[in-house]
């Protein structure tokens, strides 16, 4: 029924609350406003309820439900028509629906209750914004917008969860310039906890160069890119994946401190998430540069100081004692040594330097402590091994009575040299000393390794570390498998034993392997898990001679001839494993295979491995693997830590391991390369080692 005073809408329009008080005209609403204030469908077919309200003019309300004539809905016939499940239901219709519940409710509000209800945000262009591409600076930057907006702008949700993590990390919902909150996105600065920090900086308070995210050396990562995908955790640059309280951080590479925060600059303040501190400087310095003192070169063969004590401390025994010449009876020294009173010297040459006989109950000979010049084998004199080589017999080294047998046979495998055949990747390794071809990793054949070795923990049972078999009685492997604080390993004989003969990995091979208990365990006394792993070489000695078979032969180890005409820049070697590398040195998936691996690398010049990295690399070290512009790909990622690095001579036939996988940064990077332990330069400790059974 039709009011007094108006047209039958506004007498609508009273019954429903709408413009009580005081009459005054309703303000014409422009056509490029919706006008149907109940049900509105937005361009994707949606449907909402709107109400409007005129942000230049203020109406005395109580009511929050209006009605508009029907003349708009003529013009937009979308607005006032609802789609209901495949057919259309008229906007009369729905009113009918829509009074009985209306009229039976509280549907009065005070006059501000109703105002702060009436009253919203505009967006920026009004019921045209859906149809237009999402823009990021129109969605979040001027508004606050939702995950599925932030989605919309690139349709892509890799990224809209990247962009998610920074712009929750900035805190949108609160109130700030937009200097600041463009600045907070950027990520050059911290704000808050720094979560959306994605600056440059890659050294901590202290000055300590970070650890790369990807990568376990020196500490074990459990925040990594794979735990935190969103996080933006790339290279080693300080991040707050975990939204630390104290700011960005990273894991550093001094193996003594885990973690550090890093002094990010705070948005919009004049200071850093904390404050930048000193170390003594004794601290910053590697180790081995502390000493000022001049190098001795030459390993010590012409050290004639008069240095008397080892680097544990022991006095030294004379030359001329009864101990030290029942000890020296089987040596052979050179002529070129004096040996003076108790002096330190390094009569045999070995290349870990000078050294002296000690009266201990664990061992016959100890190190003494020089500064040596830095030195490697590809410097020394190659003149006399020109013109065509001459196939010498092979030579033995240790004592038989303590090293046991299997030098004098080593290197000859039973299912391919010893049958006249070759293995199918071998003639690549061949080649390659002449010009050849680079592959990647593949399945090695059943014996094609007759010397790897697994460690093995027994509690809980699982893979530990590669390692080698040299000979029926010892078992050659890295130091850091055995020992190595930052991850809290320590192990004993008690705790791990030897399986030898092994084609695959998890399974047990009854009629093939052979598992063995441990006697003793020997880590190089000059081991340098501090700082770079130098001198990454451990000796196991089992308590039983283990028999050979087709599946079960030692390696031989390398010699100074070996040595210089094998391992030259691109000469490639063979690494072998079951991956475990890639699970120890690398925080990427674990990615096991299920039988052996081997992979052929070429060896890399020295000024290459050490322009690589910022380690400290020694001589005692050498590196191989790809060239970043190779299009090859491939690296140690497919052997074990503690594996054998092995190379076939032409001449004799027979294998040689040079090397011991030692550690490397991230895996199949590049400009990254896998290091390993100069094996020939432990070889004079070896002997030494070994054959102290004799004493």
């Amino acid at each position: 029924m039709a009011s007094e005073t108006g047209t039958p809408e506004d007498d609508v329009t009273r019954r429903l609350g709408y413009g009580l008080g005081p009459q005054r005209q309703r303000p014409q609403r422009s056509d490029s406003q919706t006008e149907c204030g109940l049900i509105d469908r937005d361009p994707r077919g949606r449907f909402h309820s709107r109400i409007e309200a005129s942000e230049s003019e203020t109406y005395r309300t109580s009511a929050i439900l209006t009605w508009r004539s029907p003349d708009p809905c003529a013009r937009s016939s979308h607005c006032c028509t609802m789609d209901w499940r495949g057919g259309l239901l008229p906007g009369a219709l729905l009113l009918t629906w829509l009074l009985p519940v209306i009229l039976s409710a509280n549907v009065f509000l005070d006059a501000r209750q109703a105002q702060s209800v009436l009253k919203r945000s505009r967006r920026a262009n009004s019921f045209l914004e859906e149809l237009k591409p999402g823009n990021l600076e129109r969605e979040c930057l001027e508004e606050i917008c939702s995950y599925e907006e932030a989605f919309e702008i690139d349709d892509s949700k890799d990224k809209a969860d990247v962009f998610w993590a920074k712009y929750q990390a900035c805190q949108p919902e609160t109130k700030k310039p937009r200097e600041l909150m463009d600045g907070c996105l950027d990520g050059h600065c911290a704000f808050g906890a720094g979560a959306n920090y994605r600056g440059d900086l890659s050294v901590t308070r202290s000055g300590i160069e970070c650890q790369y995210w990807a990568s376990n050396f020196p500490h074990k990562t459990l925040v990594n890119p794979n735990t935190h995908p969103n996080s933006s955790l790339v290279k080693n640059l300080c991040r707050n994946p975990d939204n630390s309280p104290t700011g960005p951080w990273c894991y550093t590479r001094d193996s003594t401190l885990k973690r550090e925060e890093c002094a990010v600059p705070i948005c919009g303040q004049n200071r850093t998430t904390v404050p930048v501190v000193e170390r003594p400087a004794v601290e910053n310095l590697p180790r081995s540069t502390v000493k000022q003192e001049p190098c001795v070169d030459y390993n010590g063969v012409l050290y004639s100081g008069t240095l008397a004590v080892t680097v544990s401390g022991l006095p030294c025994l004379a030359w001329q004692s009864k101990k030290a010449l029942e000890l020296s009876s089987t040596r052979k020294f050179t002529n070129n040594v004096k040996l003076v009173e108790n002096y330190c010297r390094n009569p045999d040459e070995d290349q870990e330097g000078v050294w002296c006989f000690v009266d201990h109950p664990e061992k016959t000979f100890e190190y003494c402590s020089l500064n040596y010049c830095d030195h490697t084998i590809e410097e020394e004199d190659l003149s006399t091994l020109g013109g065509r080589t001459v196939v010498k017999e092979h030579q033995t080294f240790f004592n038989e009575k303590c090293f046991g047998s299997g030098e004098a046979d080593c290197g000859l495998r039973p299912l391919f040299e010893k049958t006249q055949k070759a293995d199918k990747s071998e003639q690549e390794l061949l080649d390659s000393y002449i010009g050849g071809r680079i592959v990647k990793g593949e399945d090695a054949e059943p014996g094609s390794a007759p010397w790897q070795v697994m460690l093995f923990k027994k509690q809980p049972q699982e893979l530990i570390c590669g390692a080698s078999l040299i000979s029926d009685r010892w078992v050659l492997t890295a130091a850091h498998c055995i020992f190595y604080p930052p991850w809290d390993k320590n192990y004993t004989t008690e705790d791990i034993l030897v399986r030898i003969g092994k084609h695959f990995r998890a399974k047990y091979e009854r009629q093939q392997e052979k598992i063995a208990m441990l006697e003793r365990i020997i880590i190089h006394p000059k081991y340098n898990w501090r700082e770079n792993l130098d001198r990454d070489i451990a000796l196991i000695q089992l308590k039983r001679p283990i028999g050979f078979t087709n599946y079960i032969h030692p390696v031989c180890l390398p010699t100074k001839e070996i040595v210089q005409t094998l391992m030259l820049n691109r000469h490639k070697g063979r690494v072998s494993g079951w991956g475990n590398l890639h699970e120890t040195w690398s925080s990427g998936g674990q990615a096991l295979p299920q039988v052996l691996q081997q992979v052929n690398l070429p060896i890399v010049d020295q000024e290459t491995c050490k322009a690589s990295t910022k380690i400290k690399v020694t001589g005692n070290m050498f590196c191989a693997g790809y060239n970043p512009d190779d299009p090859n790909r491939g690296d140690a990622c497919e052997g074990d830590s503690g594996g054998p690095f092995v190379m076939k001579s032409p001449d004799d036939k027979r294998w040689y391991q040079v090397g011991i996988v030692s550690w490397g940064e991230g895996c199949d990077r590049d400009g990254k390369y896998g290091f390993y332990t100069h094996l020939h330069r432990m070889r004079q400790w070896m002997m030494k080692t070994i054959e102290k059974c004799g004493s």
